[in-house]
């Protein structure tokens, strides 16, 4: 994989910061929890390797998740478990302790220390409405 640097001065360095922040959505303040969630993980990227609407990405959909059994692979054993909050919080915080059966381990990297519990909440009561649907 390559990537690239650019070096620039630093009052066009704030213009550019400014710029991708002024690009942030805002979510009203009388939103909902579920609709908070979703503003969570778009605004961490999860959307790019999980989808809402059931397709296969690089990790599985959001779609048919919460309170399902999934096959998980826990230290290369094959198990069953339910997707409730403990698994979502471990998948956030350490996802290659459970990796869904079919998907890549080593592909995500925890988010302990930028996606807090709060926002976790938030992102339960997301995929919770989505799943009610």
């Amino acid at each position: 994989m390559f990537t690239g640097v650019s070096v620039m001065e630093q009052d066009e360095f704030e213009e550019w910061l400014a710029d991708t922040t002024a690009a942030a959505p805002v979510i009203a303040e009388d939103a909902s929890m579920a609709d908070r969630g979703f503003q969570v993980l778009s605004g961490n990227g999860c959307n790019a390797c999980h989808s809402s609407d059931g397709s296969r990405l690089v990790g599985p959909s959001y779609l048919g998740s919460w309170g399902t059994e999934r096959t998980v692979i826990t230290n290369g054993e094959e198990r069953e478990i339910v997707a409730d909050s403990a698994y979502i919080r471990r998948s956030i915080y350490d996802p290659n302790y459970d990796v869904v059966d079919g998907f890549n381990r080593g592909l995500m990297l925890s988010y302990k220390g930028q996606i807090s519990e709060e926002e976790i909440d938030m992102i339960i009561a997301y995929l919770k409405e989505l799943n009610e649907e």
